[in-house]
């Protein structure tokens, strides 16, 4: 009799220690925390881009087309070509922080290259779009590219 007690015994702690590992198994799992997620990533559109010198606007342009994609902190970017036939295109990675994003180039197209590859870019933004200003100087002159975006996903 020994035996069939010590078997039942066995048999019910079995069943026991299945309850037990079941009930666990179906008890929900505490949520991994998720890191939050950039603002800046996605897929941008230019809508509108100006070209201020010395304050008087020279260009102002709504039918460019031009696109500019953040992911995973990496950004590309292209255009399409000028008038001249000369390509505007970008490939990096990029950091978004207190309202800047910088961006460091590692491929460009030819009309890109130049002594910088790094280019801190304060913006403006809301929740759909955003607003960049390129300011840089030439022969005395100080030109602003003000670049308008709006997102598309």
């Amino acid at each position: 009799m020994t035996k069939i007690n010590s078997l039942k015994k066995f048999i019910l702690l079995y069943f026991l220690g299945m309850l037990i590992i079941c009930t666990s198994c179906n008890s929900p799992i505490k949520d991994k925390e998720v890191a939050p997620i950039d603002p800046i990533e996605g897929v941008w559109e230019l809508s509108h881009f100006y070209h201020v010198a010395n304050g008087d606007t020279l260009i102002t342009d709504t039918s460019k087309v031009q696109h500019k994609i953040y992911l995973d902190g990496h950004v590309i970017w292209n255009t399409n070509p000028a008038a001249d036939a000369s390509e505007w295109h970008g490939y990096g990675i990029y950091t978004f922080k207190n309202d800047t994003i910088t961006e460091v180039l590692t491929s460009m197209s030819y009309t890109m290259k130049s002594d910088y590859d790094t280019y801190i870019i304060p913006i403006e933004r809301t929740e759909n779009s955003y607003k960049q200003v390129n300011t840089y100087s030439h022969n005395d002159t100080i030109f602003h590219n003000i670049e308008i975006y709006k997102k598309l996903n």
